[in-house]
């Protein structure tokens, strides 16, 4: 809906509990403004005019877009607490969102705590000040490039097969009760607490190099897990983790 007022031509507000000849506050009283959609309105429109409930401009002005009358404005300033160069020019961003530095980056926080929905940290680009797991920027969740790999009938079949196997659903089934139970990612002194499963590491080998950089693919044997193939530029070996630990990305 943002979108469809940002570019239309001109949005007509009908304000049909503001008669005509109205005082100053009739606007800002209006039962327009403690509707849900009248934020977008708004503020995502360019061109906007308000009529009164005989179809008559509001205040009587005629002009062809009523963001450019100053007694308007400032009446909405006063009534929405918006400042006026966001009410005529808003863009939408994490700069200018309701008007507090930290604001968003909160409110990213109470969404990741209250739904336990943690793909508001999948994001791509430089990391807030307010906190390293969050974007500095509202782009930086702009999804890059990316093309799905594409299976033959060979590997459909095979993938199918393997899930026919008893081991493989009740290994599924065990993970899944796990994951249920599982505690809801939480922020803490501005410090992210993410929920995770361990499971312990049977054997660690060391497979190759990648390529010409310094990344070196591990195979890893994990109780409870299929194999895995890990690519680092840790070394393991000298680490010997004894866990590995499974964080889920999706409620």
């Amino acid at each position: 809906m943002f979108i469809w007022y940002h570019h239309s031509a001109l949005t007509i507000v009908y304000l049909s509990d503001v008669p005509p000849s109205s005082k100053s506050d009739a606007l800002a009283k209006s039962v327009w403004n403690k509707r849900g959609w009248t934020f977008q309105e708004l503020m995502a429109s360019r061109c906007i005019l308000f009529y009164q409930k005989d179809w008559t401009p509001y205040f009587n002005d005629r002009s062809s877009n009523h963001k450019d009358s100053n007694e308007i404005i400032e009446e909405l300033t006063g009534a929405t607490g918006i400042d006026q160069e966001s009410l005529v020019t808003f863009h939408p961003g994490t700069r200018n969102l309701w008007g507090e530095a930290e604001g968003p980056w909160r409110l990213l926080q109470e969404i990741i705590a209250l739904s336990g929905d943690i793909t508001a940290l999948d994001w791509v680009g430089r990391p807030s000040e307010f906190n390293s797991c969050l974007p500095a920027e509202i782009s930086s969740y702009k999804a890059p490039p990316y093309t799905y790999p594409s299976l033959s009938t060979e590997e459909l079949d095979r993938s199918v097969s393997l899930l026919r196997d008893t081991g493989a659903v009740q290994l599924a089934s065990k993970l899944y009760s796990e994951l249920e139970s599982l505690h809801a990612p939480r922020f803490a002194q501005r410090r992210l607490h993410l929920p995770c499963i361990a499971f312990r590491v049977t054997e660690l080998v060391r497979k190759s190099h990648q390529g010409q950089d310094t990344c070196v693919v591990y195979e890893v044997k994990a109780g409870g897990l299929r194999d895995l193939l890990i690519t680092t530029e840790e070394d393991l070996l000298s680490a010997r983790p004894t866990e590995f630990l499974l964080i889920p990305v999706g409620s």
